[in-house]
């Protein structure tokens, strides 16, 4: 077997096996994982992006690539999403824009970035994950409730370590050895548990209308072509940024969209749908994309 091959096989089986062992262990016990996911969201997950970013040597101008791409993808789903949603009537249907636009950017793609593309990419994917993030907690929101929470977002710990982080690059400081040992040793342990909390999440995601799946399905992806169509015209990253950035614009829906749909009281079985096809979807064909980039 072609080595590269081996390697995507390899690390897709590993990422959606734990998945899957979580989704079937969160089917029958039900477990409280809340607990679990502030440890992830207030300690692994800080101590991931803080290491990656300490040991990487992205340049401003590639930042500056990775945020536009990021940004370009999230616009083109929204508006094309609220063009089609307005052409079949569904202009009500809000909501739906965002499974559209915002995609899975750090509980399935940090693993098969570290797996497939080494810990440099993982850099680029935390920008992309923290444009996303900043992206949803605003614009999203605004979506949905007509004002954003920016204050939520800026409490965001992975904000201010991605902030620490880049403070001590720009003034040439690097912390000790023994003292990057405790956050690298917890920043490892970030994506097993990201995968575990997204398999209880789409355990608890139930599969109602497939004719609001099937749409969010072909919007989030046909959106995500288009962006990357609009990003290698546009910016023509080159490299391992290039093939991050096609990874990300082919993402499948964040369970998030979910968790801030149910928040605002909206109908939220159209959202379930969309992240539980795209996620199932993305299982068949990002074994083929990742194959196709690391020839």
């Amino acid at each position: 077997m072609n080595e590269s091959l081996r390697i995507v096989l390899g690390s897709v089986v590993e990422v959606f096996g734990v998945v899957l062992v979580a989704y079937l262990y969160s089917r029958r016990v039900r477990p409280d994982l809340s607990d679990a996911t502030k440890l992830v969201t207030w300690v692994l997950v800080p101590c991931l992006v803080f290491t990656a970013i300490l040991g990487s040597s992205v340049p401003v101008r590639e930042i500056r690539d990775v945020t536009l791409a990021t940004l370009l993808q999230i616009s083109i789903g929204l508006s094309a999403g609220w063009v089609v949603l307005r052409a079949i009537g569904w202009h009500g249907r809000r909501e739906l824009l965002l499974p559209i636009a915002f995609v899975n950017s750090a509980n399935l793609p940090f693993p098969l970035l570290v797996a497939n593309f080494g810990s440099e990419a993982l850099s680029y994917g935390v920008i992309c994950f923290m444009t996303t993030t900043a992206t949803v907690f605003s614009v999203g929101i605004a979506i949905l409730h007509g004002k954003s929470q920016l204050r939520a977002t800026l409490r965001e710990p992975v904000l201010w370590a991605t902030a620490l982080a880049l403070g001590c690059k720009s003034i040439g400081f690097e912390p000790p050895e023994i003292a990057m040992r405790v956050p690298r040793l917890a920043g490892q342990a970030a994506v097993p548990m990201m995968l575990v909390l997204l398999g209880d999440s789409l355990s608890r995601i139930g599969l109602g209308s497939i004719r609001e799946a099937a749409l969010v399905a072909a919007l989030r992806f046909g959106t995500g072509a288009l962006a990357l169509w609009a990003t290698l015209s546009w910016i023509r990253p080159e490299g391992l940024l290039r093939e991050v950035l096609i990874l990300y614009a082919l993402l499948p829906s964040a369970v998030i969209n979910l968790v801030l749909v149910r928040r605002m009281g909206l109908p939220a079985g159209g959202v379930a749908s969309g992240v539980l096809v795209t996620t199932i979807l993305s299982a068949v064909w990002l074994p083929i994309l990742l194959t196709l980039l690391t020839r």
